[in-house]
C-alpha cells in the first residue's frame, strides 16, 4: 500500500511540473530567449537600382566638371547585418554596406551599434570595450512584435533620426507585412566614412564653372560669386542627403522583407559668416530596391523564425501541458487497493431448518 501511494505522489508531482514547464516555455522562455535578436544573426541582402545622376569625384578633383557628371548608371548595394558579440540582452551589431556603380565600388561603410536584443533600439548599456556609434532609435531592423505605430529611426550618414511611420498592411512574397515610410529632408552629411568617398574640396575655378554650367538661380549665382571672393582655394565642400524610404516589415519577427529608397546627395559650400548651406550640384541621385531573390530569402527567413517561435511558444507548451494533465488524471483514476490484513468474511449461508425427530410408532403391548 505504501509503495503505491509513493508512486501516485510522484506521478502527481511530475504532472504538475510538466504543467508548470508549459507555462515557463510560453511566458518566460519564449519572450525572454526566443523573441529577441539571435546571437548567430549574419544576413546579407542585395539591392539594385540606378544612379540617375552620379558625379565622378576623381574627375571633379581634376576640374573636369562636364566629364564628371554621368547619368543612368546601374547601381548595386550589398548589405550585411551581423551580430558580432552579445552581453545579456545587448548585442554588438555591424552594418556593412558596399555600393557599386556599373561594377565599380564607389562607397564602403561599416557601422557598429549596441542594440537591445528585444526592442532593437540603440542602447548605451553595453560593455565599455565596445566601440559603437552613439546612435538613437532603430538601427538595423524592427523589434520582434512590431506595432502599427511610428518608430524613431537612425540615419548614419547624417547622424540624426527620422520618423518611421506605419502606413498600411500588405502581403509581400507570401508573408504579411507592415509598411513604414520615412522622409529625411535635406540634412548635412556628417559621417566620416561617407564623406571619405566624396571630394573634400575643389578649386575655385571649378566652382566658378559650376556656377556657369549648373542650374543655379540668379540669386544663388550672385551668392556663389560673393563667397568665392572670401573663401580659400581650394574651396571646402559640404554635402546634404535627402531621402524617401519605404520598408516592408514582418511584424512578428521584425525582419525587413523589402526596402525601397530614393536618395539625393547635393554638394555645396557653407557661408562662413552665417553658416547657411548653399547647394550647388547633385553628386548622386539614386533609386534602388531589394532584389527579388533577397525579398524571397527574407520572406523564407521570416517563415522559419515564425515556426520556431510558434513551436517553442505555443505547440510545445500545449503538448507538455496536456501530457502533465493526462498523467495527473491517470494517477487519480487508479483504483485503490484494500488495506492489507482485513479478512474477507465467508459467504453467508441461510440458516438450516431444524429437522423433527422421527416419530416412533407406539408399541402395542403383547396380548395376554
Amino acid at each position: 500500500m505504501r509503495m503505491n501511494t509513493v508512486f501516485r505522489g510522484i506521478g502527481v508531482v511530475v504532472g504538475l511540473a510538466l504543467i508548470a514547464a508549459a507555462f515557463v516555455l510560453a511566458y518566460v522562455v519564449t519572450p525572454d530567449y526566443v523573441k529577441r535578436l539571435p546571437d548567430d544573426t549574419d544576413t546579407t541582402r542585395s539591392y539594385a537600382g540606378t544612379f540617375k545622376t552620379l558625379v565622378d569625384a576623381a574627375e571633379v578633383a581634376k576640374g573636369n566638371v562636364a566629364g564628371a557628371i554621368k547619368t543612368n548608371v546601374p547601381l548595386t548595394v550589398q548589405r550585411t547585418v551581423k551580430v558580432e558579440k552579445t552581453s545579456g540582452d545587448t548585442a554588438l551589431v555591424s552594418d556593412s554596406r558596399t555600393t557599386a556603380a556599373a561594377g565599380t565600388t564607389v562607397e564602403k561603410t561599416d557601422w557598429k551599434y549596441a542594440v537591445d536584443r528585444k526592442t532593437l533600439e540603440a542602447t548605451t548599456s553595453h560593455p565599455s570595450s565596445w566601440q559603437v556609434v552613439d546612435a538613437k532609435g532603430l538601427t538595423v531592423s524592427w523589434p520582434l512584435g512590431a506595432q502599427k505605430k511610428t518608430y524613431v529611426g537612425w540615419r548614419p550618414e547624417t547622424e540624426t533620426t527620422t520618423p518611421l511611420t506605419y502606413t498600411r498592411s500588405e502581403s509581400k512574397s507570401g508573408v504579411g507585412t507592415y509598411v513604414y515610410d520615412a522622409h529625411l529632408p535635406p540634412t548635412r552629411i556628417t559621417d566620416a566614412q561617407v564623406l571619405a568617398s566624396l571630394p573634400p574640396a575643389v578649386p575655385k575655378a571649378t566652382l566658378a564653372l559650376v556656377g556657369q554650367l549648373g542650374t543655379l538661380t540668379p540669386q544663388a549665382k550672385l551668392q556663389l560669386a560673393q563667397l568665392l571672393q572670401t573663401m580659400p582655394d581650394p574651396v571646402p565642400l559640404a554635402y546634404t542627403l535627402e531621402s524617401t524610404d519605404t520598408f516592408w516589415i514582418h511584424p512578428e519577427t521584425g525582419l525587413v522583407i523589402d526596402t525601397l529608397r530614393a536618395q539625393q546627395r547635393v554638394a555645396g559650400i557653407v557661408d562662413p559668416g552665417s553658416g547657411t548651406f548653399l547647394p550647388l550640384l547633385p553628386v548622386s541621385d539614386v533609386t534602388y530596391q531589394q532584389t527579388p531573390k533577397s525579398v524571397s530569402d527574407a520572406a523564407n527567413d521570416a517563415k522559419d523564425a515564425h515556426d520556431v517561435i510558434n513551436f517553442v511558444g505555443t505547440i510545445l507548451p500545449v503538448i507538455v501541458g496536456i501530457v502533465g494533465a493526462l498523467l495527473i488524471a491517470a494517477v487519480l483514476l487508479i483504483r485503490r487497493r484494500r488495506p492489507r490484513g482485513t479478512a474477507t468474511p465467508p459467504p453467508s449461508t441461510p440458516p438450516s431448518t431444524p429437522t423433527a425427530p422421527p416419530t416412533t410408532p407406539p408399541t402395542t403391548p403383547p396380548t395376554a
